[in-house]
């Protein structure tokens, strides 16, 4: 019910939209229908009836070319192609050209095909690389299979009816491929794209159904002699002009837009058997003809069922082979996922070590403090009573506390996230005004060099960044050699501006690497591992990311990723 109102409701809109084309539609319908009726009154009937055909058939292909160049899809081009030569297969009637008998069905088969290579053409939601080519083989798997049937069924029969076994195996070609089009059509459906086209589609289909019904009953005249004496061919050939219509109105019917978004279907198991099951049933009736004990093998239904079992095994060889790509791209995802998810609990279980560590220091620091700060005064009440060399003493004692003090300072600094003020910040300014204290910090004779292209912009906390780029400064120091050469560089990215520290020392081996940014892990002798550690959790509060390459040999890039902003000044 539902598909009968649809069906109306398109029809009628499209008879707002195009009522000079329908009207037109119509009248040779009508025209085909009535015609056959004066054939035996005036010999200019039988004329005007093909002429209606032609115009017809030409018609629908001028209509569908023009839709496949405008709109889209290109099927549209392969499915005119269809029906100009279903028009033309009436042409070796009306001309008698010789063997014209054979010539009609020929000429349905090529037009059938052109309308399974349209459905080929269409767009469609590929889940494996060798879809079409399966999708190909089914409908050919289905025609065989119906031809097969046909062989072994009239193999002991010169005629059937008043028709020619020849010929009726002809007309079961032309059943076959129709009903392998068919089959393309509705069991596959499922995988064409371009949901808007719905209309379109369903005309097509219709259009099918159609011309299938019509070469049935036209083996089935044809075979009782009713075809061509009295009106019943010519009423079974108003049909194949219906056809022809139905592709006028799949040209016609505009995109829409589906009211919801189209969900994919899952595939059906038995809409994929369909093909194999008809194929292997009709094998195995070839294989009792075949092998039964009286009589000699027909060559003909061996070579047949060759066929049938070569293409059988070309699809599914293909369908293993597309399984097998499958597995191996769900096995490159599954562990290019694992990684990825390795790489984010380690970034979770750092991120808790240094909540953990930072409320641990908190305390630690806490009582340090009260303990330096009374040190400090006992250092200060001592200085103002000590001789000279007493002096030097105390003021080791007081270097040694005010460095605990700044230690204490950065174990809370490392895990603690601050409160950032992200700004606007120009960064080839910024590393200009920035890089006199960089040189400070290197040693004499190791180099710096500062390339920054033009209009680089970030948004960024100029405190924190001043910190991450001093500590990488120094960690690059202590990596280089005494004449080694520091390079900074800026440049965009898509969605960010990197900004590159590479140094030229030794490298890093590839197993440290991974834990480089973890808090107290260290391999300097007297370092404290948090400088590292620190600069990741700055750049993670400037919504930044940072990731490091190194080699031994080849010198060590950090690489931060920083926001642009929304609009530069």
């Amino acid at each position: 019910m539902h598909n009968r109102m649809g069906a109306r409701a398109s029809f009628a809109a499209l008879w707002r939209a195009h009522p000079a084309i329908l009207s037109g539609l119509l009248a040779l319908l009508a025209a085909n229908a009535l015609l056959p009726l004066a054939y035996r009154i005036h010999p200019l009937a039988r004329v005007l009836d093909y002429l209606s055909v032609f115009i017809l058939a030409f018609w629908a292909a001028g209509l569908a070319w023009r839709r496949s160049r405008s709109e889209g899809p290109a099927a549209f081009g392969l499915l005119g192609l269809g029906a100009a030569l279903g028009g033309l297969r009436y042409a070796p009637t009306l001309f008698r050209p010789p063997h014209a008998a054979l010539m009609g069905p020929a000429i349905s088969i090529l037009s059938l095909i052109a309308l399974g290579g349209g459905f080929l053409l269409w767009p469609q939601q590929e889940r494996m690389p060798r879809d079409r080519v399966r999708t190909f083989l089914d409908g050919i798997a289905i025609a065989t299979s119906l031809f097969t049937l046909a062989w072994m069924a009239t193999s002991s029969m010169a005629s059937v009816g008043h028709l020619s076994r020849g010929m009726l195996l002809l007309y079961m070609i032309q059943i076959g491929v129709c009903l392998g089009v068919l089959s393309l059509w509705l069991l596959q459906e499922t995988r064409l794209a371009l949901p808007e086209q719905a209309q379109a589609k369903r005309f097509v289909r219709w259009a099918l159904v159609v011309l299938l019904i019509f070469s049935s009953l036209s083996v089935l005249f044809r075979i009782t002699g009713h075809y061509g004496h009295n009106y019943l061919g010519d009423a079974a050939e108003v049909l194949h002009q219906m056809a022809n219509a139905l592709l006028v109105l799949a040209t016609l019917s505009p995109a829409t837009t589906p009211a919801s978004p189209p969900q994919r279907e899952r595939p059906s198991v038995l809409r994929a058997l369909i093909p194999t099951m008809v194929s292997l049933a009709v094998l195995a009736l070839a294989a009792i003809q075949i092998f039964r004990p009286q009589g000699e093998a027909p060559r003909a239904l061996l070579a047949l069922g060759s066929v049938l079992m070569g293409i059988l095994v070309l699809r599914h060889g293909l369908l293993i082979l597309d399984l097998e790509r499958l597995s191996q791209g769900l096995e490159d995802r599954v562990e290019a996922r694992t990684r990825e998810l390795e790489a984010h609990h380690r970034e979770a279980l750092n991120s808790l070590r240094v909540r953990m560590m930072a409320g641990l220091a908190a305390g630690l620091a806490h009582d340090l403090n009260n303990i330096l700060g009374i040190i400090r005064m006992r250092l200060e009440l001592l200085r103002e009573s000590c001789d000279s060399i007493q002096l030097q003493t105390v003021d080791i004692l007081q270097d040694a506390s005010e460095r605990a003090i700044s230690m204490t300072r950065r174990i809370l600094e490392s895990g603690r996230f601050q409160d950032l003020t992200p700004v606007r910040i120009s960064l080839p300014q910024w590393l200009a005004d920035q890089e006199h204290l960089w040189r400070a910090l290197l040693r004499p004779g190791q180099r710096l060099a500062i390339q920054a292209g033009e209009e680089l912009w970030v948004l960024a906390d100029p405190q924190s960044l001043d910190q991450i780029l001093q500590n990488l400064v120094s960690n690059a120091r202590d990596a280089m050699g005494p004449e080694g050469t520091l390079r900074i560089v800026a440049e965009h990215r898509t969605g960010m501006v990197r900004l590159e520290v590479q140094d030229d020392g030794p490298g890093i081996p590839s197993a440290q690497l991974e834990h480089l940014f973890e808090p107290f892990y260290t391999t300097k002798p007297s370092g404290t591992g948090l400088g590292l550690a620190t600069v990741r959790n700055l750049v993670l509060q400037n919504r930044g990311a940072i990731q490091v390459e190194s080699a031994p040999g080849r010198g060590t890039v950090f690489s931060i990723d920083l926001p642009i902003p929304a609009e530069a000044p």
